[in-house]
């Protein structure tokens, strides 16, 4: 197996390894929508933080699940890689609360070889 496509488990960032839900929407009992209650969650790698929601998972300013990263916290990042120059790796869109339409929220762009 290739260092590009090697899976490791980490904690959930959406319910930060609790493995329920973190807003309580349905009930104070209901499992993690992003790790089914399992309060991890398989990535491949290479994986860098999600520069969109901070890593927390959690969408900026809402409840829902982070659109970049699937409430995982990371991104998985093909290297190698620039800044955005698009958001200057921010993730955002400049003057907007949506994600980077260049970078799609994750900060980077992938470097042509």
């Amino acid at each position: 197996m290739n260092k590009e496509s090697e899976e490791i488990t980490i904690k959930c960032a959406f319910c930060q390894g609790k493995g329920i839900d973190p807003f309580e929407l349905l009930s104070s009992l209901a499992k993690c929508q992003v790790c089914g209650g399992k309060g991890k969650v398989v990535v491949k790698k290479p994986i860098r933080k999600c520069v969109f929601c901070q890593g927390t998972g959690v969408y900026p300013g809402s409840r829902l699940t982070c659109n970049v990263c699937m409430g995982k916290g990371v991104v998985t990042i093909e290297e190698p890689v620039t800044e955005c120059i698009h958001c200057q790796g921010s993730g955002k869109e400049p003057e907007s609360k949506l994600p980077c339409l260049l970078c799609k929220g994750k900060g980077v762009i992938p470097i042509k070889k």
